[in-house]
């Protein structure tokens, strides 16, 4: 795994985080929360910063960090760039909040052996992605010849990648991508502060092997001083005799942190990273769902489509691994039963990477208007992976529906019903972009 900064982020400085001047605007926004005010003046953030020197900026900084009060240091963005993450750990980032992600899909992404892939996985690739394309090109050939005017080298690029799309369910979710993220600083410094519960206690085999990518990636974090420990906070304060001065006075604690990578943060509220439901004491994953203005809605779905939906941060999602391993079935196999059988030996063959395609139970919450105006209008689509695209039009908006007939909410059910079993061109109100003038509700690939 590597990470670079954003060279071009506020407060980066030789390739690293510069704490002393993020603490000096976590100081001035701070006293744009409690800082007494003289005559009832209004005061604005160039009046602080011009009047108030480095030492009372970031004593006041430091101060909010010590007490919780952590929104005047969610104003200090920092851009994270990762290559060779693992997808799962991906997916432990986006499934918290506050932040903004542009990664590599693995949708289309070509598989090549490295230390996160057995051998196994890349003959199961290669195998179904030859089978796959084949079956693809035999059943759907002249549709994408149609679509690239009879240019059979684009057909069979597109071919190729709709294979790929399904072939990489053999992979596992440890698979490395590469991921820009963008988060506040102290909300980066919160999840470390998750992972190290999972480092110090993980309660499954599955954590288990989650713990040395969580430890390499908080080393990654210390090493361009993005975290926030209290040898930083050392370093910060002996940067000048003034800032030193007014930190030791204030917190003499500071002189005996010289070298501790202890975190400065403490998870005072007892939070645990939001993707495991067996975390949360007050998860509804094993409670009926819920119909009304807000949904909870339990399903199966695969890693490859819950990572899909972590695209849109005004849900909430959550998971369990079942006892039971079974997959995803591509749906192209049209109950061919001899091509069904022959993937699930196969793909039950490395279960113990917990392959992209091992369905698992997810549970999301989210009011009802998020789940059709933010997540249908994007996923409804036959331009959206498959998985997804079925979860939303077949299952999730019909169930919805379905469950609201049933409370007796008349006029909820009258406003869902133009949404239910349709593509998102068809929903009221929307206009596409980038029309396909081709969308099929029952697509197959």
């Amino acid at each position: 795994m590597k990470l670079e900064l954003n060279p071009r982020g506020c407060y980066v400085k030789n390739g690293k985080f510069d704490q002393y001047e993020a603490l000096k605007d976590v100081g001035v926004r701070a006293a744009l929360c409690f800082k007494e005010t003289v005559n009832n003046e209004a005061i604005s953030p160039s009046d602080i910063r011009n009047s108030e020197s480095d030492a009372i900026l970031i004593n006041r900084g430091l101060g909010t960090i010590y007490s919780d009060h952590t929104t005047p240091s969610e104003h200090q963005n920092i851009t994270l760039e990762l290559t060779g993450i693992p997808k799962i750990l991906c997916m432990i980032l986006n499934n918290e909040k506050q932040y903004s992600a542009d990664e590599r899909s693995l949708r289309y992404t070509e598989v090549e052996p490295n230390e996160y892939i057995t051998e196994c996985e890349k003959q199961l690739y290669d195998k179904w992605l030859i089978k796959l394309e084949e079956l693809i090109w035999n059943q759907y050939g002249s549709f994408y010849l149609h679509q690239s005017k009879d240019n059979e080298i684009r057909a069979r690029k597109a071919v190729h990648k709709i294979a790929q799309e399904n072939a990489r369910y053999m992979i596992s979710v440890f698979m490395p991508t590469s991921i820009s993220y963008t988060v506040p600083w102290i909300q980066i410094n919160k999840i470390m502060v998750y992972m190290k519960r999972i480092i110090d206690n993980p309660m499954n085999e599955f954590e288990s092997m989650l713990v040395p990518y969580l430890k390499e990636f908080i080393n990654l974090c210390t090493e361009k001083n993005v975290t926030i420990t209290k040898n930083s906070i050392y370093e910060v304060a002996n940067k000048s005799d003034e800032v030193k001065e007014k930190l030791y006075k204030t917190y003499p604690e500071i002189k005996k942190y010289c070298g501790s990578d202890d975190f400065v943060y403490k998870n005072n509220k007892n939070v645990d990273l939001s993707l495991f439901a067996y975390r949360n004491k007050f998860s509804g994953i094993n409670s009926k769902n819920e119909y009304g203005y807000t949904i909870s809605y339990n399903n199966y779905e695969s890693w490859a489509c819950l990572a899909q939906e972590h695209r849109h941060r005004t849900i909430d999602c959550e998971m369990i691994i079942p006892d039971r391993f079974f997959s995803y079935i591509p749906q192209v196999f049209n109950c061919n039963y001899e091509l069904v059988n022959e993937w699930v030996n196969d793909i039950n063959s490395v279960k113990n990477v917990y392959p992209q395609g091992q369905m698992i139970k997810v549970n999301r919450i989210g009011s009802l208007k998020n789940i059709i105006k933010f997540v249908g209008q994007e996923r409804a689509c036959s331009r959206a992976q498959l998985e997804i695209e079925r979860a939303y039009i077949s299952h999730m908006i019909p169930a919805i529906y379905e469950g609201l007939e049933e409370k007796g909410e008349k006029e909820l059910v009258k406003v869902l019903a133009p949404y239910v079993h349709k593509l998102r061109c068809q929903y009221p109100g929307y206009h596409c972009p980038t029309p396909c003038g081709n969308a099929k509700i029952n697509r197959k690939i």
